[in-house]
């Protein structure tokens, strides 16, 4: 079979809605047949980032989180779009997108490698049947001493995580995704870290844990594990697809997550439909603390070993269109237009597309350092160690702080 003969291929990630949204999405998308294969994220990721699946010619399209972009770009995996957006550029592009959503997949050169196809970012998800239940309230406001609200503080939301948790009753008060796929578990770290003003590097500029900062926030989700216990230990075993489910299925009564994932609760015969809400991430009420919420989005990118790229190209620019991003907000994923957000039809399908503007003007994003693949191992490794509490916060944060400086 010729190249042009061959469908083009797209490589992702295992998620139902990017695989229901595609199946529903390639055949739409013009003459120029396609597949997609979707592997789980630490598949993904060795061949993408580790391996050569976007230098064989195996690829031609690749759907990819932007915190590997700095990587794939340093190392010429993916190609700049630039000189197809000079010819023909995505339907709206650039205004139609948010600029939080067009900043992490340019490169130190200025060209723009990817377009965005799912976007975060974290917010707070909580039962709102929950949180507006007299009874609860009552309860919560004799205990603590405080008005049961949708938390704004870090100690707030611990409060409330114990709280609401009751294993007797098939819930706790909050989910974690402690699986050790270098994604969530880091994301929760930097959260804790960024919200205390700290930061992975001293003032040198060197990468470091060496603050109180850095301990304290390993502290805080070591004592959500085994201090409080207000997540379910299993949650050990769940990336953030799988925490997303079964905050869906009512198993908790709020959780830092991908909005996306409030989605979930949209169709009739959900558990929690109708019963999902969307806030702010809470801040850290510490001196020099503040609200971070991370921002990392999924982008369509052209493979630099593609024997087609201008037709993997064309693909993209199909896949981008407003008709097309409905469907992955039909289909579970998270539309990345602003004429989908502010479109009732979309809106009505999950309750963060109202607030969508706004939560992207406070957002931050992991380090554009193509060291970044090594660093993520080094805190995914501690803060898989809280999880599991095989180690004690002080000594994880030692450990990791070592490992760090080794790579300076």
């Amino acid at each position: 079979m010729s190249a042009t003969e061959r469908p083009l291929q797209l490589l992702g990630r295992s998620f139902d809605g990017f695989d229901r949204a595609l199946s529903r999405q390639l055949p739409k998308a013009g003459a120029t047949s396609a597949v997609h294969r979707l592997p789980d994220i630490l598949d993904l990721q060795e061949q993408v980032v580790t391996g050569d699946a976007a230098t064989s010619g195996e690829t031609d399209l690749l759907l990819v989180v932007t915190d590997w972009l700095p990587a794939l770009i340093a190392e010429g995996k993916v190609l700049p779009l630039d000189g197809y957006f000079a010819e023909e550029p995505p339907a709206g592009w650039p205004d139609i997108w948010h600029p939080a959503v067009r900043d992490l997949q340019r490169g130190p050169d200025g060209l723009t490698y990817g377009v965005p196809y799912h976007v975060g970012p974290m917010m707070l998800l909580y039962r709102a049947d929950l949180y507006d239940d007299p009874a609860e309230r009552t309860g919560f406001a004799e205990r603590f001493g405080y008005p049961l609200a949708t938390p704004d503080t870090w100690e707030q939301y611990t409060d409330q995580a114990r709280w609401f948790t009751r294993p007797d009753q098939g819930r706790y008060g909050t989910i974690a995704a402690g699986y050790p796929d270098e994604h969530n578990t880091v994301y929760d770290y930097l959260t804790q870290l960024w919200s205390r003003g700290a930061e992975l590097t001293d003032g040198a500029g060197h990468l470091s844990l060496d603050s109180q900062q850095a301990r304290d926030s390993a502290q805080f989700l070591y004592d959500l594990w085994h201090t409080h216990r207000v997540v379910d230990p299993t949650a050990a075993e769940w990336d953030s697809v799988a925490s997303g489910v079964h905050f869906a299925a009512g198993e908790a009564a709020m959780m830092v997550n991908w909005s996306g994932f409030a989605a979930l609760s949209a169709p009739a015969d959900s558990p929690t439909h109708g019963r999902v809400g969307c806030a702010p991430v809470p801040r850290a009420d510490v001196p020099g603390g503040s609200r971070v919420a991370l921002n990392s989005y999924w982008v369509l990118a052209v493979a630099a070993g593609s024997d087609r790229p201008a037709a993997a190209y064309d693909l993209l620019r199909a896949l981008t269109t407003a008709e097309m991003d409905r469907i992955t907000a039909e289909e579970g994923g998270t539309a990345t237009r602003r004429d989908s957000w502010s479109d009732a039809a979309v809106s009505r399908l999950a309750p963060y597309y109202a607030r969508f503007e706004a939560a992207h003007e406070h957002t931050r994003a992991l380090p554009r350092d193509p060291r970044w693949p090594r660093i993520s191992v080094i805190l995914n490794d501690m803060v898989a160690s809280l999880v599991t509490g095989t180690a004690q916060p002080g000594e994880a944060v030692s450990r990791a702080h070592l490992r760090l400086s080794e790579l300076n």
